[in-house]
């Protein structure tokens, strides 16, 4: 069999170097070779003609044209600024008035979002550069609105630098691991609300609002950290340390969270209360435009009423400014919500699907910005002096993103008229913008663009990208239309090894994610492993089945109360239609997939009568009722709610039915889904006398990061298809 594959990989590779192709090297895709190149960030600044970026080596920020290009000035130079010596800055943030500025020069990472630094404080008319503060290990920091404050977190507490003085106020003091922390989000809410800081400052700069989170109920998850040199060669260690966090699983007790405000004047802290119930999510608070008004996002915990609120934190008042509910979950889009002095907008789905809705300062519904048949998938800005609304939407098909606007007349405008996924990230007027697009076979191109149209120049276009891949892929992509297990038209995508031999039938890979509202078939350009697992004679396709994103609240919450049942089902689905197709041999199909995708590819080998010969799940979610809260009751409810939907769809109660070959991969560091699920999992197949293989990687997180991991990682499961199929 070995000799087999062999003999074909070197008929392969002679065909193409014949053909004038050049072979792929998955260490070379890995590690970047094929990765497009984008623009480093461009801050826009306040004045609308120009941005800062970093130079290449760090040590300078600059200030360029954005119609030209053109250095107009150097706005830090490392090289001879005063104070703290730094190497190289890595990040920035500007005071509103641009005339100072936060720096830092490392950042170690917490969880999936999170990083703490150590920041300082560049004084433009100085030139001077000063430590923000002695603490430990600081993180979120925040410039006031007038520019002479900085309120950050450390140590689970949150302090207040007065630029001015040069001193320091404690807001809170009673911050302690793993049992209360203040201003910043706790493992859950930074996991499934995409937040990280929960502060924010008052528009006079007088009040700062935070949350405190007691996470002292919630259950402890401990992993241990291996490795005996990571202290160094000189001084090893060889017994693994260990790391606890707060970890609620399904059903579970969450952190209790209270809204608190601080006065800067008085030095005081006040709690507030809202008319909400005790285990209510706050995904966000922010301040309005209005002095002392703090809008507080409200979720309750099943996750299907969403309420706002506008709290006036001087009086204590509060007034509720706008409610959407639904009969399974709220659309968890809380950063479209964008204050001005006059409206607010909101993206929501009552409609069936997701549009933009503009609201009066008080709460009343204004308009409906878009209307249709399709999906708005981000909302991108408004010019609030001409009352233009931006953003991307699905709308000419589910695989497709094109950008538009719209004003207050409802006269909608697209910009540009390019085919794929489009992008845009726009100056502080909104009278310009950078312009990525790209599609399924075709890299990104980086341009600055105006609302006329105008190409003012092209930043990148990946022209030497697009050339190594003519001269490296014989075979692209293609769109294909595959039926769902109920019939339901699903869109895929297709690429065949790159010579098919007519009468040849070769084994294929899925490769799917299937996670709600997720797509991976997208008009845009993505280019990993599944090249190189082609030219290697496999044909791999990805389909998106139902519960994924793009086509609108009914085809996407069919799922709800039953995750992995449809999915699974619509990816046997599959592979009955590869079955069918010519070139394909349906006796060695394989599926693999990552995290949710490794989830359904457990259950989908261990349904009834399953067509896989072999699969692979990194990372897998094995039962849900060991995942967090906020993200499975969300689709599941509780476990008490919904016993039968967690029994039913639970891979670690199917594990003796599990047939075909199986890889198992986790990062035991895993913070997202612990690695007990995959441990728990193989515990289940080996008391059940199923054979598998497993791979298991001691200091990877959920993503198994680093160069030396990777290519471990994904030449592993290359020699396991290979063998396998």
């Amino acid at each position: 069999m070995k000799r087999i594959a062999l003999s074909f990989l070197l008929m392969l590779f002679t065909g193409l170097i014949q053909a004038g192709h050049t072979p792929l090297n998955l260490d070379s895709i890995l590690t970047g070779a094929y990765r497009p190149a984008y623009v480093p960030s461009m801050y826009p600044m306040a004045d609308a003609q120009s941005y800062a970026a970093l130079s290449a080596d760090g040590r300078k920020l600059q200030r360029f044209d954005y119609k030209t290009g053109a250095l107009k000035e150097t706005l830090i130079d490392l090289n001879n600024a005063k104070g703290e010596t730094l190497k190289r800055m890595i990040g920035f943030q500007f005071s509103p008035q641009e005339n100072r500025l936060l720096i830092w020069e490392t950042r170690q990472p917490v969880y999936r979002r999170s990083w703490v630094t150590s920041y300082y404080v560049y004084d433009r008319k100085r030139n001077r550069i000063e430590p923000l503060s002695e603490r430990t290990e600081q993180r979120n920091a925040l410039f006031s609105p007038d520019g002479r404050s900085i309120a950050f977190a450390s140590g689970n507490n949150l302090y207040i630098k007065r630029l001015d003085f040069g001193s320091e106020l404690a807001v809170t003091t009673d911050g302690l691991p793993n049992t209360c922390i203040n201003g910043t989000a706790d493992w859950v809410y930074e996991e499934e609300f995409s937040v990280t800081g929960l502060y924010d400052w008052s528009p006079d700069g007088q009040y700062l609002a935070y949350l405190k989170f007691d996470e002292s109920k919630v259950s402890d998850y401990t992993f241990p950290l291996y490795g005996a040199f990571r202290s160094g060669k000189d001084n090893p260690d060889y017994y693994p340390s260990f790391q606890t966090f707060k970890y609620p699983s399904a059903g579970g007790q969450n952190s209790t969270v209270s809204l608190h405000v601080y006065h800067l004047q008085t030095r005081s802290n006040r709690a507030l209360s809202l008319p909400v119930e005790a285990d209510t999510y706050f995904p966000r608070i922010r301040f309005t435009r209005k002095l002392n008004q703090l809008a507080v996002m409200c979720l309750n915990r099943g996750q299907n009423s969403f309420k706002l609120y506008f709290l006036n934190v001087k009086s204590g008042v509060a007034s509720l400014a706008l409610t959407d509910q639904n009969d399974t979950y709220v659309d968890p889009v809380y950063d479209a919500i964008q204050f001005t002095t006059r409206y607010f907008t909101y993206l929501s789905e009552k409609s069936g699907y997701r549009h933009l809705y503009l609201y009066s300062a008080n709460g009343s519904l204004l308009k409906t910005l878009t209307t249709g048949q399709w999906d708005v998938t981000r909302f991108v800005g408004c010019d609030t002096i001409n009352d233009r609304f931006f953003y991307q939407a699905a709308k000419e098909s589910p695989m497709e993103r094109s950008l538009w606007q719209v004003d207050l007349k409802g006269k909608t405008t697209r910009l540009g008229a390019e085919d794929g996924s489009t992008m845009a990230a726009f100056n502080s007027n909104y009278s310009l913008y950078v312009k990525t697009n790209s599609a399924l076979n075709r890299p990104p191109r980086v341009s600055l663009v105006d609302l006329k149209g105008k190409e003012w120049r092209v930043l990148t276009d990946n022209a030497a990208l697009r050339q190594s891949l003519e001269n490296c892929l014989p075979n692209r992509k293609t769109f294909i239309t595959v039926p769902a297990a109920d019939g339901t038209p699903l869109n895929g995508w297709v690429l065949k090894p790159p010579v098919v031999e007519p009468g040849k039938r070769y084994p294929a890979i899925l490769l799917q994610y299937s996670g709600p509202d997720a797509q991976e078939v997208v008009d845009q350009f993505k280019f990993d492993w599944e090249y190189y697992l082609a030219e290697q004679g496999f044909v791999v396709i990805s389909v998106d089945g139902r519960g994924t994103g793009g086509r609108g609240a009914d085809f996407r919450r069919t799922t709800y109360r039953r995750l992995g049942e449809l999915e699974a089902k619509d990816q046997i689905a599959v592979a009955g239609y590869l079955k069918q197709q010519s070139f394909v041999d349906g006796d060695r199909l394989g599926i693999w997939g990552w995290s949710y995708g490794g989830y359904i590819t457990l259950l989908a080998l261990t349904s009834p009568h399953q067509p896989f010969k072999a699969g692979i799940a990194v990372a897998p979610v094995c039962d849900y009722r060991y995942y967090n809260t906020v993200y499975t009751e969300r689709y599941m409810r509780t476990p008490a709610e919904n016993e039968a939907g967690y029994n039913a769809n639970s891979p670690l109660l199917r594990a003796g039915s599990l047939t075909g070959r199986l890889l198992l991969v986790h990062g035991l560091a895993d913070d997202n889904v612990r690695a007990n699920q995959s441990l728990d999992m193989a515990e289940a197949l080996i008391q059940a006398g199923v054979r598998f293989d497993s791979q298991f990687y001691p200091t990877s997180n959920h993503s198994i990061l680093g160069e030396a991991y990777r290519k471990h990682l994904f030449h592993t499961k290359v020699e396991f298809f290979v063998k396998h199929l």
